[in-house]
């Protein structure tokens, strides 16, 4: 009695509400780091600090043009554009791929994402058991356990945002986007499928949740995936399209040095779609007036009168209605469409002069003699006015951009992808700093000081020297007083 030491237990020192603060920051972490890393891709891909973006490469074409205004008869300054204007298809070509890989890599990301949670979700339904085992009757905790489980929910939030709350047992239940990720002993798999538009969804317990998630990496990508796909691709495809459609308008009203005229310099532009039908099919797209187009994207909807609607999905307006009649061309902006079979009013299709803008983009015009740099044929070859008027249209604003220019409307993409980087900087570096704020919070509630232990050793030391000091001036005194 009254020696050594006696063992009472291990307590787990734990604050409930900084553990939700971290919890939380870690999800806010991992969505800001996805989008940062993302948008700096994208922000190389359209790096025009050294020339080496599309910015000079339309300059070059369009001084090409000039040159060839200024020596209309000459043949080296028709080859020079052709050579120009192929250079502009390659750098464009390059920018698309770019921003494609971009995309293909977030899909990929998906997958590792989704494998990783998955293997998380196990090892804590692993935990769930073994801590129930230890638990069961109250005779135990399982301490350890608990701060594995905690240190993976931690991880997990960097991932994908989730609700969780423990049951009288001390099990862990996780759901994400509203379905049972972790159920007790139980992990349900995460798993990713292809959309309609080749993107990967996830799917949890056979539903789609993709839209339900708003945090974590896994967001970030999500959400960066969206802009590249609806924002920054689309403006750079209308601005392809614009460029191809203008120009080839305004080349087939001139003459080429044989004479001949109505050629185009670019490759048409072609339209592209995809029906969300069971009973019916589009069995002809094609434009039929360049002139009208807006070189916006449009849906055809039915509703139960078997009445088609189109609506421009840039603006929200209707562009055309009527009856559907099974082979009759709907036609609307420049465009015609047939579409044959039984439609029902859940039945869609998506109409875009955009998607192929890009792909298609070639340089058709192959003999120099048939660039149309004369706006008549009865002057050759030293007419220009043709030529000249292409020139005008890189300082002409552009309908169907906006009213801007071709430069000033690039420009205004380049700003935009260096302002969502930017941005993207700003908001990691912010929560950063919050979750390292966070999670020394905690370290100095939960957390073990190694140097805070090592002195707390040596006050104890000093203390036992101190007492057995006193021990020893107590025995001396008590000596002394005996031998007196």
């Amino acid at each position: 009695m009254g020696r050594g030491v006696v063992f009472l237990g291990i307590r787990r020192s734990y604050e409930s509400f900084i553990q939700s603060q971290l919890l939380s920051q870690h999800q806010n972490y991992g969505r800001s780091y996805s989008l940062k890393e993302t948008y700096s891709r994208i922000e190389q891909i359209f790096n025009e600090a050294k020339d080496y973006g599309l910015s000079k490469s339309l300059n070059d074409y369009f001084n090409a043009w000039h040159e060839v205004a200024t020596n209309p008869e000459s043949s080296p300054q028709r080859v020079v554009l052709l050579q120009r204007a192929h250079a502009l298809v390659n750098s464009t070509k390059k920018i698309e791929q770019d921003l494609l890989d971009n995309v293909r890599y977030i899909n990929e990301e998906l997958d590792n994402l989704a494998s990783r949670i998955n293997k998380i979700a196990s090892d804590i339904a692993t935990l769930n058991d073994k801590i129930l085992q230890i638990e069961a009757g109250g005779t135990g905790t399982a301490n350890d356990f608990r701060d594995k489980r905690q240190l993976l929910m931690n991880e997990l939030g960097e991932l994908v945002d989730f609700i969780s709350y423990e049951d009288d047992f001390g099990s862990i239940t996780i759901m994400v986007g509203m379905r049972n990720l972790v159920y007790q002993t139980r992990a349900n798999e995460l798993s990713t499928r292809l959309n309609q538009n080749g993107d990967k969804d996830l799917y949890l317990d056979g539903l789609n949740i993709t839209g339900y998630i708003e945090k974590g990496r896994v967001s970030g990508l999500l959400e960066a995936r969206q802009d590249i796909r609806n924002d920054i691709q689309t403006k750079f495809r209308r601005l392809i399209a614009s460029l191809i459609k203008e120009i080839n308008i305004q080349h087939r009203q001139g003459f080429g040095l044989d004479a001949s005229t109505g050629n185009d310099f670019f490759g048409p532009l072609s339209l592209s779609y995809r029906d969300f039908s069971a009973g019916a099919d589009i069995t002809s797209a094609v434009i039929t007036d360049d002139t009208a187009l807006t070189l916006d994207e449009y849906d055809i909807t039915f509703d139960a009168a078997n009445n088609y609607f189109v609506t421009n999905r840039s603006t929200g307006t209707v562009a055309a209605t009527g009856s559907y009649s099974s082979g009759t061309p709907i036609t609307f902006e420049g465009i015609s469409i047939t579409i044959t079979g039984a439609i029902t009013p859940a039945d869609r299709f998506f109409v875009s002069p955009l998607t192929n803008a890009i792909r298609n983009f070639q340089v058709v015009l192959t003999d120099p003699k048939r660039i149309a740099a004369s706006s008549t044929n009865t002057e050759l070859p030293a007419n220009n006015v043709n030529a000249q008027a292409i020139v005008a249209l890189s300082q002409n604003t552009i309908g169907n951009l906006g009213n801007l220019t071709f430069a000033n409307y690039y420009r205004g993409i380049v700003s935009e992808v260096a302002s969502f980087a930017s941005a993207s900087r700003d908001s990691y570096s912010f929560e950063e700093n919050l979750l390292m704020e966070i999670s020394n919070r905690r370290e100095s509630i939960s957390g073990v000081s190694l140097d805070e232990e090592a002195v707390n050793m040596i006050k104890f030391q000093r203390a036992y020297e101190a007492s057995a000091r006193m021990i020893k001036v107590t025995d001396e005194l008590l000596q002394t007083i005996l031998n007196l």
